[in-house]
């Protein structure tokens, strides 16, 4: 059992300790600014290893440390974090209710070059779940997504219904409709039309994809 208030200590001491904001903190793990005042608070009820692991790592100090269960800080023998390299979320799953980014349901990370990406935009990996979209995305497969509200006509995206989960699906609009379209011919488009258009909820724009074989 983890114990929430001296997490949070330790993590607001080393961050100060490293001269780093929460800003700094969250760019360089991939999680909200709020995730990490959160976690400072003691107010994550459940917290994710993953997460602690990156902090460790972005603070060059051991992790066993960081999360109370040692009182040796002393630094990480392994290479320090490199500002080269940011590590972006990998999701299990994405609702209506999980937020922008779905921080509480983070299931590890991925990797990618600072450079390539949008430091004033989030980024997650999602797995796709089914076979909607096969052969073009095989149940399995991360996509790389970029968050935002919405996306152009024809593009690749990660959207939700109602309360379903969140699904990748090619979007298309058109006057007062929009059209979710599968590539596998099994599963027919989904079209909304009118007051329906608001069922449907934009959570990312897909930019890429990484397959595990």
């Amino acid at each position: 059992m983890y114990d929430l208030g001296l997490i949070g200590g330790r993590i607001k001491e080393i961050r100060k300790e490293k001269d780093m904001t929460l800003e700094d903190v969250a760019r360089r793990i991939g999680v909200a600014k709020s995730t990490i005042q959160r976690y400072e608070a003691g107010l994550i009820s459940s917290p994710k290893q993953p997460v602690l692991a990156a902090m460790a790592k972005a603070f060059n100090v051991k992790e066993e440390w960081l999360c109370g269960m040692s009182n040796d800080k002393e630094t990480q023998s392994v290479e320090a974090f490199d500002d080269g390299m940011i590590p972006i979320p990998v999701l299990g799953e994405v609702s209506a209710g999980m937020g922008k980014c779905a921080n509480d349901n983070i299931t590890g990370y991925i990797f990618e070059e600072k450079d390539s990406i949008s430091d004033d935009c989030e980024y997650v990996y999602l797995k796709v779940s089914g076979d909607s979209m096969y052969p073009e995305f095989k149940d399995g497969d991360l996509v790389f997504v970029k968050c935002q509200p919405s996306v152009e006509s024809g593009s690749y995206a990660v959207v939700m219904v109602d309360s379903e989960l969140g699904m990748v699906k090619k979007v298309f609009y058109g006057n007062n409709f929009v059209e979710l379209h599968s590539v596998n011919p099994m599963y027919p488009p989904k079209r909304f039309e009118g007051e329906d258009v608001l069922r449907v909820r934009v959570f990312g724009l897909v930019k890429g994809m990484k397959r595990v074989f």
